[in-house]
């Protein structure tokens, strides 16, 4: 048939410019008829628009397809109804039915003028209906609206991705406090974002001044991780006096290009602020003309998650590296009292360790008398035996006590109370304090460091050694309190008891009330019942006595055996 009926209006048709923007659609016409391709080519021409054709339905959705995979998706499809083989409607409805082509918006051309075939096809998914013969102007502009609205949906489809992606890397970096696995969070993140060959952090060090690229994502071969950066680097020099993100189009030389090897280089650079203040840069690097303006509004999203992320992870660095000093000082602490609980019992100790030395001599003297016979010698060698193996103990438990902390483990409390008894007999017996002890044979363990519990006991045994200076007695036990499933140890002296008002800050440190006490020995044990996940109470009536109680708790195996 003719067209001529088909563009009778041709001359009254618009401009390009009054209908279309700069952007240039992909246009696939569908259509068995080459003289209809023609003039819907024509027509189209006075737009800015690529335009694809094929004559049937299935390579139409062969190079759909094609299209998809290459990452340049056709963005208006053009379809004629009456074609021979498949018509337009199964054509559609396979569209509609591939998840990878069911977003493309397609208009419907067709000599078809029943409202019937109208409403099926927008039943189906059309987005459009253009009646043969049609009206340039009226053809392009229902393919400008399809257009813009297809544009609007990229570009929300884009923004939601964005946002998803931005909300994503927030996530991430706000989820660990160590700061290289907080850079590397949002060089990943940034990277889903922006089409660049390379990213980098760059920090400030804080004792020299140097920019330094602390992390990076560069091509293989190519290494920025530790790399100083000039001072006088013009880009991060302006970024850091203007504090705002700069983005620097096919640059030939500088630091990044002679790093990437690569030019020319799009530079794009986004302060990090703290307090008004550029502590360093997000870098994303491309090659020219790659990066784009709104880039740079999704790095600044980045860059203000990563400085918090980045200020959080020094805070816990500066947090950790003071725990463990406090942590130095509790030890020094520790041991210090242990030497000073060792000094308050220096001469019963001498005597301890005397004692053995002495009934070793005596022993070893008489057995080498000649006029011994064998079994008298055998007898007097066996007593230097039992005496230096005494003395071996005597050493060992000091040893063990001295030494320094070691990890906690399951233990039964009875040992460390009963080391303590040991190391504090022989002061116990020159001081006429009488010892009744009552210790549960059957204690459940406790998770602890055995020499910490030494400490303690000790500690609380010379307490009440010092308060009955006349003599008198110390009476110690264990028990298991099973509803609060509790492991118990108790000392209790028979002396004066404490005053209210000194009662009350018993366990401050650097508080006494003796004139040559440190104040620190109840405050450390009170430290480390407390990392026992225990408690230290104390008990004292006046005139009568005193009793220290300690509580903790029963250790359960983690795999219930």
């Amino acid at each position: 048939m003719s067209l001529h009926p088909l563009i009778t209006t041709w001359s009254q048709a618009p401009s390009a410019t009054d209908h279309w923007d700069a952007s240039r659609p992909r246009i696939l016409i569908v259509d068995d008829e080459p003289e209809m391709i023609k003039l819907i080519e024509d027509v189209l021409a006075m737009m800015p628009s690529e335009i694809l054709v094929k004559q049937d339905g299935d390579s139409a959705l062969r190079l759909l397809h094609s299209q998809v995979a290459e990452g340049h998706p056709v963005d208006i499809v053009l379809l004629d109804i009456m074609m021979p083989g498949e018509d337009g409607f199964h054509i559609l409805a396979k569209m509609k039915a591939d998840p990878e082509l069911q977003q493309i918006p397609v208009i419907l051309i067709t000599g078809l003028n029943s409202i019937a075939a109208k409403t099926r096809g927008l039943e189906m998914g059309a987005d459009d209906y253009i009646i043969k013969p049609f009206d340039p102007q009226e053809l392009l502009a229902r393919v400008g609206v399809v257009a813009r609205i297809r544009r609007t949906e990229l570009m929300l489809r884009q923004r939601n991705q964005e946002l998803a992606a931005l909300d994503e890397i927030n996530r991430t970096i706000s989820s660990s406090l160590n700061l290289d696995e907080v850079l590397v969070a949002a060089l990943n993140g940034l990277g889903r974002l922006v089409d660049a060959d390379a990213l980098a952090v760059v920090l400030a060090d804080e004792e020299t001044d140097d920019w330094v690229v602390r992390a990076a994502h560069t091509p293989v071969g190519i290494w920025l991780e530790g790399r100083l950066i000039p001072q006088d680097d013009p880009l991060l020099r302006q970024v850091a006096g203007e504090i705002r993100p700069i983005l620097k189009r096919r640059m030939t030389s500088g630091f990044w290009c002679r790093a990437l090897e690569l030019v020319p280089l799009d530079i794009l650079c986004v302060p990090l602020i703290k307090n008004e203040e550029a502590v360093g840069s997000l870098v994303a690097l491309g090659r020219g003309d790659t990066l784009r303006e709104q880039d740079i509004t999704l790095a600044e999203h980045v860059a203000a998650t990563l400085v918090i992320a980045v200020e959080k992870a020094w805070l816990f660095h500066d947090l950790e590296a003071f725990a463990d000093e406090v942590e130095r000082s509790q030890n020094q602490l520790i041991q210090a009292e242990k030497m000073a609980a060792v000094g308050r019992l220096t001469a019963s100790l001498a005597h301890e360790i005397n004692n053995p030395l002495q009934a070793i001599q005596n022993s070893l003297h008489l057995a080498s008398h000649k006029g011994l016979d064998g079994d008298q010698r055998q007898r007097f060698l066996e007593m230097a035996q039992n005496e230096v193996n005494r003395l071996v103990q005597i050493v060992h438990r000091m040893l063990d006590f001295y030494r320094p902390s070691s990890a906690m483990q399951p233990l039964d409390v009875n040992n460390p109370v009963q080391d303590a008894l040991a190391i504090a007999s022989k002061r116990l017996q020159q001081s006429r304090i009488q010892v009744e002890s009552r210790l549960n044979p059957r204690l459940p363990l406790v998770r602890g460091t055995a020499n910490q519990l030494t400490q303690v006991f000790l500690n609380l045994i010379i307490n009440g050694i010092e308060a009955m200076p006349e003599g008198g007695t110390l009476w110690v036990g264990t028990a298991y309190h099973a509803e609060a499933r509790q492991i118990v140890a108790a000392f209790r002296d028979s002396g004066t008891g404490i005053p209210a008002e000194i009662r009350d800050h018993l366990f401050e440190p650097f508080h006494t009330s003796k004139p040559t006490g440190t104040g620190l020995g109840l405050a450390i044990s009170y430290g480390i019942v407390e990392r026992h996940s225990g408690t230290i109470e104390v008990e004292s009536p006046p005139g009568g006595g005193t009793t220290f109680i300690i509580r903790l708790p029963e250790y359960l195996d983690p795999e219930g055996k």
